[in-house]
């Protein structure tokens, strides 16, 4: 079960509006920088094919066949192989991307070696329950609860709030008990990595949370059944 993400247009106005974009998260090739013409197909979506040993990438309808190379910007590599296009497809590597997670609106829990980002929203009673399971498993795990706003107005005060918190030492018991609210504010704080939050969720296509992100980038767009099974399935 997930809550749904309506900070879609919010963050479209980030994305257009904001000029001091963080270089972490800057995903375009460098080598685009000489376009000189663009033309927005009619392409919903697009699946790689594989058949007698090469691979074309095939539109939804099947009226687009594209031959050549693929290459992912956000990893800044090509991709060659189903493989590899299934892994970039399916799951999400921050590191990769250059996205410091720590930066955004972020709560740390735990110590464990191990990694894993979840999106959540303070109003999201599934996401609180969620956390609440994620409390027995900090030895082994860290998670990184990257606060936004899905679930609109208030939501979105309650998150902007948390990030321009004076202190965060309570931050986790607060989104908990639902005090957000009474966290201290900074005199002055500013939104610039609140924006680039919003920014990292619209990038990743978030749509609804919990949004969980295991260690090895596997993808959970709602809460897991068992959170340790799920993320103990790991490759």
């Amino acid at each position: 079960m997930r809550a749904k993400f309506f900070g879609t247009l919010l963050v479209f106005g980030i994305i257009t509006g904001t000029a001091h974009a963080s270089s972490k998260l800057e995903i375009t090739d460098p080598r685009a920088a000489k376009i000189e013409d663009i033309v927005k197909l009619p392409i919903k979506e697009v699946r790689a094919v594989q058949s007698d040993g090469q691979i074309m990438f095939l539109s939804e309808n099947g009226r687009f066949v594209i031959s050549g190379q693929i290459y992912d910007l956000w990893s800044k590599k090509p991709l060659n192989t189903m493989s590899q296009m299934r892994d970039a497809a399916e799951r999400i590597h921050f590191k990769s991307m250059g996205m410091d997670v720590d930066t955004l609106n972020t709560i740390s829990v735990g110590r464990g070696d191990k990694e894993d980002v979840v999106f959540v929203d303070p109003l999201c009673t599934v996401c609180h329950k969620l956390m609440d399971e994620s409390t027995s498993l900090v030895d082994e795990y860290t998670f990184k609860f990257v606060v936004i706003p899905a679930l609109g107005a208030e939501s979105n005060r309650l998150a902007k709030g948390l990030f321009c918190a004076k202190d965060k030492t309570n931050a986790l018991d607060a989104f908990m008990n639902n005090t957000l609210a009474s966290l201290p504010s900074k005199k002055t704080c500013d939104l610039g990595q609140y924006d680039q939050t919003l920014l990292a969720a619209h990038l990743i296509g978030i749509e609804g949370v919990p949004f969980v992100v295991a260690q090895d980038g596997r993808v959970s767009k709602g809460r897991p059944k068992n959170l340790k099974s799920w993320l103990e399935s790991a490759e």
